[in-house]
């Protein structure tokens, strides 16, 4: 099925195109549309107006005259939450690099903030207003959006949730509306969800969980246990092994909060933010999360590494490679010339990081690395993968 946010020569009338994107997303327009081109370095990097107070009609005509056969609608955050920024731009745009020549562009954009039947924007309380978005964005995809039935029990703190829509790919974020609401959309905060648009559907189907759309605050491994057993339930993953007596009380680092971070064709990124350590992330498929997500019940895993002894520095290396690659690690480091055992890596680290606070920062897809890594000369990469 043909995406109704692009258009090409021959699919039909591109003032009705533009229309249709008029009611979707635009709203009633009654300063009507801006048109921007002439982008030149360094005196125009933002391009010039070539008309305004276009109707869709006029705006269709003059992009016509410019030779135009393709466009896309493009959607990001504005200046604040509740005026996100729509545009309509060419499938094939130049290089708009400030190296070039001159180019000559295209954007159409409404002078008024955008407030069509689809929302771009949403305030989100529980699950089952998120379905309720969730099903509102149908009108723009090829496939339409299938209904979610979600719990309607309050999220511990409401989200701002926002569609950035680019030519290849579509971005869902979500944020604590509170700080949405004050400081505009921010891409890097809470969770984003990355899909193609006609895989949009499936992967949202992600997303109907309370223990993904909330930032869990946690204290012991075996806390941590039950938050990974509430998101395999979610994502159809078997139950993940719970950890034994000791290794379920011992304790995570000071202020540890648990979050799903992003969701990117299908694979999830988990993040642990703890009180003055780097943050720690394991990322794999959402329906194995069972599987990739085990190495965080091991408390070795949240440890820093212990200093001043060779021996018990290796043995940690040891047992956070055994954790999570499932056997020893080889080690490589990427200011030393050949791979390290953990005993050889446990004397370089000692030599090179004296006195710095070690931890693993990164696990999955068959490797690890290790965050704390400063010598004199500067940071280096410390990754362990299985040996061979």
């Amino acid at each position: 099925m043909r995406d109704p946010l692009e258009w090409r020569a021959g699919d039909g009338p591109l003032a009705a195109w533009l229309e249709l994107v008029g009611e979707l997303l635009a709203g009633p327009q009654p300063g009507g549309y801006v048109v921007r081109g002439d982008l030149r370095w360094p005196d125009q990097p933002y391009g010039v107006e070539l008309a305004r107070g276009l109707t869709p009609a006029g705006a269709a005509e003059l992009l016509t005259a410019e030779g135009v056969d393709g466009l896309h609608v493009r959607t990001s955050g504005g200046r604040l939450f509740a005026e996100p920024h729509l545009e309509i731009v060419p499938t094939a745009e130049p290089d708009l690099g400030p190296d070039g020549p001159g180019v000559r562009i295209l954007h159409v954009t409404p002078v008024g903030v955008p407030a069509g039947t689809v929302p771009l924007i949403g305030r989100i309380r529980t699950p089952a207003e998120l379905a309720g978005w969730l099903d509102g964005l149908s009108p723009l995809l090829p496939g339409g959006m299938p209904g979610f039935d979600w719990p309607r029990r309050a999220l511990a703190e409401p989200l701002g949730a926002t569609l950035l829509r680019r030519r290849d790919s579509v971005l869902l974020t979500l944020q604590p509306l509170e700080a949405a609401e004050r400081s505009g959309v921010d891409g890097t905060s809470r969770l984003i969800l990355d899909s193609r648009a006609p895989d949009l559907a499936g992967h949202a189907a992600l997303l109907g969980t309370p223990a993904v759309l909330e930032e869990r605050a946690l204290s012991t491994v075996g806390g941590l246990g039950r938050w990974l057993g509430e998101l395999a339930a979610g994502w159809g993953s078997g139950p993940p092994p719970r950890p034994g007596l000791l290794a379920g009380a011992a304790p995570l680092p000071r202020a540890t909060r648990a979050s799903v971070r992003r969701i990117e064709g299908g694979e999830a990124e988990l993040m642990l933010r703890r009180h003055g350590r780097s943050e720690l992330w394991v990322r794999g498929p959402a329906p194995e999360v069972a599987a990739w997500a085990v190495p965080l019940l091991e408390p070795a895993v949240h440890e820093e590494a212990p200093a001043g002894s060779r021996r018990r520095l290796a043995r940690w290396l040891e047992r956070v490679g055994g954790a999570v690659l499932g056997g020893p690690a080889v080690w490589t480091v990427s200011a030393a010339a050949a791979p390290l055992s953990a005993v050889e890596l446990a004397g370089w680290l000692l030599a090179h990081c004296p006195g710095r606070a070690l931890a693993v920062d990164r696990a999955g897809a068959g490797a690890l690395t290790l965050g704390g890594t400063r010598t004199s000369d500067g940071w280096v990469t410390v990754t362990g993968r299985r040996a061979p």
